[in-house]
């Protein structure tokens, strides 16, 4: 289904465009201000229209990233090796001396 939406974005914001368009063109503005408006007001419709269509796709997305990034880190568990958690910068109350390769040496 957000692929489906997704295809649908496109056809929903070009008629959001031809619609903010024509009811722009209909209204008795100075010309400068008409010729701006007719300019961005309709991408700006047209953007709003597209985002409810948009958000399920990407939605989809974000939680595939999101269960793949939970893998990557449950087999870099499992092997030992070091995961960004393990390379924190140490409290006030560490008794543990941590290497952070971002912090910058200690001068005396």
């Amino acid at each position: 289904m957000p692929t489906v939406l997704l295809i649908l974005s496109l056809p929903a914001g070009a008629i959001a465009y031809v619609v903010a368009t024509r009811i722009l063109s209909s209204m008795a503005l100075p010309d400068g201000l008409q010729e701006f408006l007719i300019l961005i007001a309709p991408l700006f419709v047209a953007g709003l229209v597209m985002v409810p269509f948009l958000i399920p796709f990407f939605d989809r997305k974000a939680k595939e990233d999101l269960a793949e990034h939970r893998r990557a880190m449950a087999s870099a568990a499992e092997d030992g090796v070091a995961t960004p958690d393990d390379e924190r910068t140490p409290a006030a109350d560490d008794t543990v001396p941590v290497n952070d390769p971002n912090e910058p040496p200690a001068t005396r």
